[in-house]
């Protein structure tokens, strides 16, 4: 059960990098710091990915009939996400 959890941890860190990468190329990340709410802060890659983590994992928790606290590998999925944001797109 550990492996299957930690298989989904990467594929959802994955999925919400290239979904990150895909927003930062449309520009909706851009259009976000200009028209965001003035309350809202600013733009935070780690969270975008724990927020885009969340959504995946409730998904996948769902679709797949899995434990509910399964959702709580959208820590380790965000963490994953920010890195390959960081090595992958600024190198």
């Amino acid at each position: 059960m550990l492996t299957e959890l930690l298989s989904l941890v990467l594929l959802v860190g994955l999925t919400a990098a290239t979904l990150l990468i895909c927003f930062e190329k449309w520009g909706w990340l851009r259009a976000w710091e200009v028209r965001r709410p003035s309350w809202l802060m600013r733009r935070c890659d780690f969270c975008a990915g724990f927020w885009l983590a969340v959504g995946l994992f409730v998904v996948a928790v769902l679709w797949l009939k899995l434990p509910w606290w399964w959702v709580g590998g959208a820590l380790p999925a965000a963490a994953a996400c920010r890195a390959i944001m960081v090595f992958g797109v600024n190198s």
